[in-house]
């Protein structure tokens, strides 16, 4: 399948999405959307996609929604919005919840829905140069594409509300220190980290790297005991898994374990 706003490869275990609007500073619009949907469809249901990288072309990482479109919607603007989040957002939920982790590599800004879909990531690393903000209420909006799920998990709710309200842009440096992202590296590097993270997850326990993250996400929502059994049904369905059977193998052995994602 081609794609117009973004570009889509495999290599081998690793699935790669690039934003691929560099001209309109890869902002999302209804073609990005839909694109970012069908991706994120395949890289779930395909078990031999064990990693995905997410980047973008040109100087900005995502701008955010494509304000130009916004504008020219007038009155018709609360259906432009509905029509674009009934993709973007089944597109970040299909991210979230898929075994494979993805992970971003930013070389520069990410704002607006940029910075919410990095929110939804496993892994986010920046080049030095990159920056982040959220924009919303810049132009009288509210947050999308998770935003207010993850960040007030992710860096507490002052810092997420500081974000969101002052629309302050942090550095790459300062984004670590809250952290909204994992690390900053030179940005002749971030090519090289991130797909370096890539390989190493794709040779991991897929399905427990998966279950892993739903159990962290729900434990914002389970009481104690709950949050127990979820662990206990978690690692026993982890015990049926060809992973689970052989790294416990493998161990007993004094081996380094082999995964195939199964």
């Amino acid at each position: 399948m081609s794609y117009q706003a973004i570009k889509f490869q495999r290599e081998g275990s690793i699935a790669r999405i690039t934003l691929a609007r560099p001209d309109a500073a890869n902002a999302l619009n209804f073609t990005m959307g839909d694109e970012l949907y069908e991706v994120a469809k395949i890289c779930a249901a395909e078990a031999g996609i064990r990693a995905v990288i997410l980047d973008a072309e040109g100087k900005i990482f995502c701008a955010g929604g494509d304000v130009l479109t916004f504008a020219k919607a007038g009155d018709e603007l609360p259906a432009t919005l509905r029509r674009l989040l009934d993709s973007f957002h089944p597109a970040v939920e299909t991210f979230s919840s898929m075994n494979a982790p993805l992970i971003a590599g930013v070389q520069g800004v990410a704002a607006g829905a940029g910075l919410s879909l990095l929110s939804s990531c496993s892994f986010v690393i920046a080049s030095k140069n990159a920056s982040f903000t959220m924009a919303y209420t810049g132009i009288g909006m509210t947050p999308d594409g998770s935003a207010t799920y993850y960040l007030p998990r992710q860096i507490g709710l002052r810092r997420a509300e500081e974000l969101m309200i002052t629309n302050r842009r942090l550095s790459a440096a300062e984004a670590v220190d809250w952290g909204l992202i994992n690390q900053c590296v030179d940005a002749e590097a971030l090519t090289n980290t991130v797909q370096n993270l890539a390989e190493q997850l794709a040779s991991g326990p897929t399905i427990a790297f998966g279950r892993t993250r739903q159990l962290l996400m729900d434990s914002f929502d389970n009481n104690f005991q709950q949050q127990l059994v979820a662990e206990e049904e978690g690692i026993i369905a982890m015990a049926r898994t060809r992973d689970g059977l052989g790294g416990v193998a493998a161990f007993k052995d004094r081996k380094k374990p082999t995964f195939n994602g199964e």
